[in-house]
């Protein structure tokens, strides 16, 4: 039998100990946000999509990217001149003063939690000398470190610009990325700060609702709202349980209340109807008479009672798929020796010893064995039978 089977095996079996819980969660029918994504923001799978990879202005979520950038390249206590180009920025603003003088720290505390364009340029003419050099370096940044494709800023705040645009699919990577940042994180979260500077003195708020409570949502661990005409709202959030930590992104909803209660509704949805389970590190599989193995424990998420379908290629990629045929996750195996495979398919047994090791290349032996030691068994009552009828 063929050893692509083991992981037939091994997803059947998590999914009958998942199943048992027995819950149901409807998929959200319809949103008013025009594009959206949920995903697990630690294994990367996507729980929902709507038109996700589709180019869209994210308007102030831009900060995300530009909050991470800042924080991996630059010193949280550098002193930063504010110049005349960043306090004269338009839009949402923290009031900075031309010549004033601020840490970087305090300045991502402005842009991230009340939203300041001026302390975003202050930010990007900071770390890179001006807002073009500093959108080049994010944009290589999010291209080659993180890996987005479909993302290019020309600004760090998010102001409309026709070349400045993203995807929902984009930001929830970015997303998922910076909040393995643990100073990141905090940022995100923060629901209120005191702001002291020469232009301002005030307690700062977040503008995100779940996040300061406006709309209670106790899962909820951070997020970043935006609006310009052209962008409507968009809004990302970041929740997390027992089980799972999910990232939302929502993007061009008419109004607050639609979005978020498209959040919301994303919300219930990923956190009560998924669940995450691991392809242990050495499985191996079988093309036909090629080996594969699996170099790392690996992790993806799924409907709760959903089975999950795989498909390897001679190259060595696996990929899996939900339900609805949409892709879940995809990984590259090793290509084993065939000498090497057909050793470790002749002393399975005496390798590992007892039967019931957990190691899944065992699955397919212990119904073998068990058929064996019936047809033994079988064979000889009918042998007793015989003889004592003779």
């Amino acid at each position: 039998m063929k050893k692509i089977m083991f992981i037939v095996l091994i997803l059947s079996f998590s999914f009958s100990v998942a199943s048992a819980e027995e819950i149901q969660v409807k998929k959200p029918s319809s949103l008013f946000s025009k594009s959206a994504i949920v995903i697990d923001s630690k294994t990367r799978s996507i729980l929902y999509s709507k038109k996700a990879n589709r180019k869209m202005n994210p308007a102030s979520i831009t900060k995300i990217a530009t909050a991470i950038y800042a924080l991996e390249n630059g010193d949280l206590d550098d002193t930063v001149t504010i110049s005349k180009n960043a306090a004269s920025t338009e839009g949402s603003s923290v009031y900075l003063m031309e010549g004033e003088k601020m840490s970087l720290k305090q300045l991502l505390q402005g842009m991230m939690v009340n939203s300041g364009n001026d302390a975003a340029v202050a930010i990007a003419e900071h770390l890179e000398g001006s807002v073009e050099n500093f959108s080049d370096h994010v944009n290589t940044f999010l291209q080659e470190k993180i890996g987005v494709q479909q993302t290019h800023f020309v600004n760090p705040h998010g102001l409309y610009n026709k070349n400045h645009y993203t995807t929902a699919y984009d930001m929830a990577i970015i997303t998922s990325y910076a909040l393995n940042n643990a100073k990141f994180k905090s940022l995100f979260g923060t629901e209120e700060v005191d702001w002291k500077a020469e232009g301002w003195e005030t307690k700062l708020i977040t503008h995100h609702k779940m996040v300061k409570g406006e709309l209670p949502y106790p899962e909820v661990t951070g997020g970043k709202n935006g609006f310009v005409d052209e962008a409507m709202h968009t809004l990302v959030t970041s929740a997390e349980n027992k089980d799972l930590s999910v990232v939302v992104v929502t993007l061009k909803a008419q109004s607050k209340n639609a979005i978020y209660r498209d959040t919301k509704a994303l919300l219930d949805y990923s956190l009560n109807g998924f669940v995450r389970n691991t392809i242990p590190k050495e499985t191996i599989f079988q093309l036909e008479d090629q080996s594969y193995k699996l170099n790392k424990d690996v992790e993806y998420t799924h409907a709760i009672n959903e089975r999950i379908k795989e498909r390897l290629s001679p190259d060595g990629m696996l990929t899996l798929f939900n339900e609805d045929h949409s892709k879940n996750l995809t990984v590259q195996l090793t290509k084993k020796k065939k000498e090497t495979a057909l050793q470790e398919n002749n002393s399975l047994a005496s390798a590992h010893g007892s039967i019931f090791s957990s190691d899944p290349r065992q699955l397919l032996l212990y119904p073998m064995m068990v058929y064996i030691i019936m047809l033994a068994i079988a064979g000889v009552s009918i042998f007793r039978y015989k003889q004592s009828n003779m």
